[in-house]
């Protein structure tokens, strides 16, 4: 009698029990979803073989890009007027300039004769000035640039920086921080020859001077008129041919040839801004032939390169009560790449609670290129249900 008497004072308990355990079963939290990846291989592209000049040495790179390549010994050497970019871009950061717009007026004197009348003994390339000559600021940037105009560019540094020596100190900080370190200024023109510089350098300053809008458009001019000097015609012949939109040549007898060039080459409906330097050439024939086919090789080393599918599964999820969940990428990812570079992307999933409805973005893959990151949506492509009474009652 007293057993079933204690069996059935339990009896009430053991209920209890069951009714707490179902209420808590059902109530608790579900399990978070943790994903899982599957694996995508890094994407190399075969190089391309460019047709590098024989002499001298040389450089490659893009707008987006920077330097993607290098021939030769990448030594500091004469760089002759391409040093102009250095002073125009200096000039243009004490002064700048609105594009469209003339900015301030310079008025020469005799100091500015004097130059003009010291590279005329030296043989250099001059722009004829006088004494009280007034000229904007936009004309004697086009003054220096088009024709390479020694003198105009030591009258455009004296006039921004005060001094020949305020300059230099100013433009030898100013290619440092550009990362130009095997760059020396000793002078704005560039006739000295121990103004120096290596190709690869040279890209990082046609990368700097094209993003420079009112410098870009300066070295795209093919020719000009000016008060005095009258007509002046660029340099750089190249303009206007196979997507050639500047930058500068340069030549002198210590440097011998020398090319900073940029062209605009289509590659499928992208276009792509190529900046090359070629220095140490024979002549300056040597160089600009140099740079053509420099433009005309590395054109086919931009390729759109496919780094996923839309409908590629690229992981998942396990549910606990038995679904296993795909996470499909929403759309085709492609990015244009140069050629013998590694590409690699990245697969980053949420966690999920349940329940997540069907197509659901829930990460990402994506891939470095062309100094930007290009990412396309992941999503799973079936529902994420909640567990049923069953499991949750009976799942410890």
């Amino acid at each position: 009698m007293r057993r079933q008497l204690k069996t059935r004072s339990l009896l009430p308990i053991a209920l209890l029990a069951v009714i707490g355990w179902g209420i808590f079963a059902l109530l608790r939290p579900t399990p978070t979803l943790e994903p899982h990846y599957a694996v995508i291989n890094p994407i190399s592209t075969k190089a391309v073989s460019l047709p590098w000049p024989d002499a001298g040495q040389g450089a490659i790179g893009a707008v987006g890009f920077g330097v993607l390549a290098t021939n030769g010994s990448q030594t500091a050497v004469p760089m002759a007027s391409v040093a102009k970019i250095v002073t125009a871009l200096a000039v243009l950061k004490q002064k700048p300039l609105v594009l469209d717009q003339q900015g301030p007026t310079i008025t020469l004197d005799d100091t500015d004769v004097s130059y003009y009348q010291s590279y005329v003994s030296q043989g250099g390339s001059v722009a004829k000035v006088v004494a009280g000559e007034t000229l904007s600021e936009y004309q004697a940037l086009q003054t220096m640039i088009l024709p390479s105009a020694n003198n105009m560019a030591e009258s455009l540094s004296r006039w921004a920086f005060g001094s020949p020596d305020a300059y230099i100190k100013y433009a030898n900080q100013y290619v440092q921080a550009l990362g130009m370190t095997q760059t020396t200024v000793a002078d704005a023109s560039g006739f000295a020859p121990q103004t120096v510089s290596s190709a690869k350098d040279l890209v990082q300053l046609g990368l700097a001077a094209m993003n420079d809008p009112v410098l870009a458009q300066i070295v795209s001019q093919s020719q000009a008129s000016e008060p005095v000097v009258g007509n002046i015609k660029n340099t750089n012949w190249l303009l206007g041919s196979d997507g050639f939109v500047g930058i500068k040549t340069g030549n002198t007898d210590q440097a011998g040839g020398c090319y900073l060039f940029a062209s605009d080459q289509t590659v499928g409906l992208q276009t792509v801004r190529i900046i090359g330097a070629v220095m140490g050439m024979p002549t300056l024939a040597d160089a600009v032939n140099g740079g053509l086919a420099l433009v005309n090789g590395a054109k086919i080393g931009f390729t759109n390169t496919d780094v996923v599918k839309a409908g590629q599964v690229v992981g998942g999820y396990k549910e606990p009560w038995g679904g296993n969940i795909p996470a499909v990428v929403q759309s085709d990812l492609s990015v244009l790449a140069w050629q013998g570079s590694k590409l690699m992307p990245a697969i980053s999933l949420n966690e999920l609670d349940a329940p997540v409805s069907a197509n659901t973005k829930v990460g990402s893959v994506s891939v470095f290129s062309n100094q930007k990151t290009a990412s396309v949506p992941v999503v799973i492509n079936q529902a994420v249900t909640k567990p049923g009474i069953f499991w949750r009652l009976f799942h410890l």
